[in-house]
């Protein structure tokens, strides 16, 4: 089972926390598709501003793009 939470566009980006720490966990081999203008190509992306709630309650907003 994995850790945390699976989110963004296509399920791209892995997200939990242990020890104090947030871990982003991305497949880099893994492609998504093209950008909206078509001049790259994503790995990962978050699809905008998405939350994420702590253990503690706090909840922060990422906004992630990976690409070549």
């Amino acid at each position: 089972m994995e850790k945390g939470i699976i989110m963004g566009k296509e399920s791209s980006i892995q997200v939990y926390e242990e020890d104090g720490l947030l871990h982003f966990v991305v497949d880099p081999s893994r492609e998504i598709g093209p950008s909206a203008s078509g001049k790259t190509t994503l790995v990962a992306s978050s699809g905008g501003n998405a939350s994420i709630t702590l253990e503690n309650g706090t909840v922060l907003k990422l906004g992630l793009n990976l690409y070549y």
